[in-house]
């Protein structure tokens, strides 16, 4: 399965309280050391969405805090799953791809 979302930067509009709702304790830590925040922040709300998408689930059925971006030491994204989330991947492995420009961020990801 593909998941596929993207956001307009600017639709962000309290970028602190959309953090507190779908991000966890390691993901409003690492995008603090950003100056370019909301872009963070919109990047992180795409990558959960298009996770929904790949599981073929809809919001509510797990929680965003279930999904976990992380960042290899060169800055290469990956996911990790909690929870039911974890459950709905079951073995299979998941990718994902991040991109932007200066009022666009996508994200893709990809269930084998």
């Amino acid at each position: 399965m593909i998941g596929l979302d993207l956001e307009h930067i600017s639709r962000i509009k309290d970028e602190d309280k959309l953090l507190e709702k779908i991000a966890t304790f390691k993901e409003i830590s690492y995008i603090q050391g950003f100056k370019n925040k909301k872009e963070k922040v919109a990047t992180l709300w795409a990558v959960k969405e298009a996770t929904f998408k790949a599981l073929d689930i809809k919001a509510g059925e797990i929680s965003y805090k279930e999904i976990e971006l992380c960042h290899h030491e060169n800055g290469k994204p990956f996911l990790t799953l909690h929870g039911k989330a974890k459950e709905f991947l079951g073995e299979r492995k998941i990718e994902v791809s991040l991109s932007h420009t200066k009022d666009i961020v996508g994200a893709v990801v990809i269930i084998l």
